[in-house]
């Protein structure tokens, strides 16, 4: 545990934002290639899959890290290790991920799955949804032959070393759509002769709102999240302008059904008032869809491990895109808690608890043997 926590500080100190993860990938490979892994490769960029095949058959399952960090000033200065990069830091405990699927690469390292390969995804970019999307791509990550998906975060609110889980939808599926209005501009004395986006953008605010559905487990949330129009010259009536709203929803398909509900009120009030609109698709993140299967092996190794277990009644209002490969492969993702004081996710004084390293490291090596 003191080389893992030495390995953790070391990520914390020197964290990358997603898809720049080029000195962690270099860093990780470092750790990785000692242990002569049956196969190493890079994958999306900068991302690593390292693979310890078993000796005999069995089933194959991937089990997943994220490695990126956030664009966030780190603001608990007390620590030893802090973030050594202004403006950015590990706030939703990717460094310790990483360091808990570094401890099971050494693992295998030292004993060879008994049945069934084992693929292990240090995967990038996680926090803007298109780590998973770009691994899922990947020429080499195609030719594995997957059975089943595992995944853990750590979660703050929960007493250390808690399991936590559920069946079907445990992270929301989020996209962030911009929808841009333009018309064009015309002296603010006579704004009647241009066709400004002021109207159109404040109805559509109205009524996307009204969206909004809570009936627990089933949820729509619509949050607005920054707006623009026309610039600072107070003699021009605007002639374009945007409203950036995100949108989250317990299941893909209830996401998707807002999303074109939302175009459509766009579309008719664009049209009312004479102006063009387009729509832009930021940070998607899929659902995670938690296999019955995966969740009651997940249960089985909380409890081989007499670790507390708890079975959720609702899935988290956050987007994980592990729902890539949630909805691909049969799997599940679950929870470590990290402590009921622990800050929360990317709270600037946030610090992922290395108590929690092994707890991690003992329920995936269990979960695969359960597997087979």
């Amino acid at each position: 545990m003191e080389n893992l926590t030495a390995v953790r500080h070391y990520l914390h100190q020197n964290p990358e934002i997603s898809q720049q993860e080029y000195n962690t990938q270099k860093y990780i490979l470092s750790l990785l290639e000692p242990l002569k892994p049956d196969r190493l490769e890079k994958v999306a960029n900068t991302g690593i899959i390292a693979c310890f095949y078993g000796t005999a058959p069995g089933k194959n399952i991937l089990l997943r890290a994220d490695t990126d960090a956030l664009p966030i000033q780190e603001t608990n200065t007390d620590l030893s290790y802090n973030s050594k990069t202004p403006g950015v830091s590990h706030k939703c405990g990717h460094d310790g991920h990483t360091t808990i699927m570094y401890g099971v690469a050494g693992h295998y390292a030292k004993q060879r799955p008994q049945a069934g390969n084992v693929y292990l995804l240090f995967q990038p970019a996680e926090e803007n949804g298109w780590g998973a999307r770009n691994v899922a791509d990947d020429f080499f990550f195609k030719s594995l032959d997957v059975d089943m998906v595992f995944a853990l975060h750590n979660l703050p609110g929960f007493k250390k070393h808690k399991i936590v889980c559920k069946t079907g939808s445990f992270t929301s599926s989020v996209v962030s759509l911009a929808t841009y209005f333009k018309g064009y501009t015309a002296h603010a004395a006579e704004p009647w002769n241009g066709k400004n986006p002021a109207a159109a953008m404040s109805s559509f605010m109205l009524q996307t709102l009204q969206l909004n559905m809570e009936k627990k487990p089933e949820y729509i949330t619509i949050t607005p999240v920054y707006m623009e129009m026309g610039e600072k010259a107070y003699g021009v009536s605007a002639g374009e302008g945007s409203v950036h709203l995100t949108i989250r929803a317990d299941n893909n398909q209830r996401l998707n059904d807002t999303i074109a509900k939302a175009k459509t009120i766009a579309t008719n009030l664009a049209e009312q008032e004479g102006l063009q609109v387009t729509f832009e698709m930021i940070e998607p993140f899929e659902s995670n869809q938690n296999h019955p299967d995966a969740v009651a092996i997940i249960h089985e190794a909380a409890g081989e491990n007499q670790f507390e277990y708890e079975n959720l009644n609702e899935g988290f209002r956050f987007g994980e895109d592990f729902g890539v490969f949630t909805n691909l492969f049969p799997g599940a993702m679950f929870g470590v808690g990290s402590g009921e004081n622990c800050k929360p996710l990317h709270h600037p004084e946030y610090d992922y608890p290395d108590e929690i390293t092994e707890t991690g490291i003992k329920m995936f090596i269990e979960i695969q043997r359960k597997v087979q």
